[in-house]
Order: structure tokens, then C-alpha cells, then sequence
């Protein structure tokens, strides 16, 4: 179930963004999203589900701005998977 939520922003602060009701949703879903999983509050998986993204997209997003992730893998395959994802993504750059 989708709920929604009205937030009342200055016009000016979409103005300087350049955002628009749409994308604005986009973002601050991600955003969210990026900090409910760097707080160890769902998993990776759950994460990038929630997005509909791949979960190597949704790490090279959170990698990309610097983030930490407080929380800790469910299981060892969860985590083998993850140490195996951040591996190859550390070494195509």
C-alpha cells in the first residue's frame, strides 16, 4: 500500500534544484532510502527492491556519496554477495 504524504516546499528551492514534483519524489525516495539502509534498517536487497533497481546500482549509489553502513549483513551468503559486489565494483574503477 502507497501512502501519500504532502510536503510543502519553497517554489524557489525547486527553482535552484531544478526539480519538479516527479524527480523530487525520485530523489527523495533514494535518499531515504540511502539512509534507512546505511542505518543497518533493511537490508541491501530490500534497498534496491525498493527502488526497482540492481543491487550493484543501488551500491555504486551509496558508494558514490560516501556513505557507511552501520547495520551488518542478514546472513554469510548476504554478506559473501556483498563483499563480492564491492570487489568488483572497487576494481572497474
Amino acid at each position: 500500500m502507497v501512502e501519500k504524504i504532502t510536503i510543502k516546499l519553497p517554489v524557489d528551492l525547486l527553482e535552484l534544484t531544478g526539480l519538479n514534483s516527479k524527480n523530487l519524489e525520485e530523489k527523495s525516495l533514494l535518499i531515504w532510502i540511502l539512509d534507512i539502509y546505511a542505518e543497518g534498517k533493511i537490508t541491501l536487497s530490500k534497498a534496491a527492491n525498493l527502488l526497482n533497481i540492481k543491487v550493484d546500482k543501488f551500491l555504486s549509489e551509496f558508494h558514490r556519496r560516501h556513505l557507511k553502513h552501520i547495520g551488518g549483513p542478514e546472513s554469510a551468503e548476504e554478506a559473501q554477495k556483498e563483499y563480492d559486489l564491492v570487489q568488483k565494483l572497487t576494481n572497474d574503477d
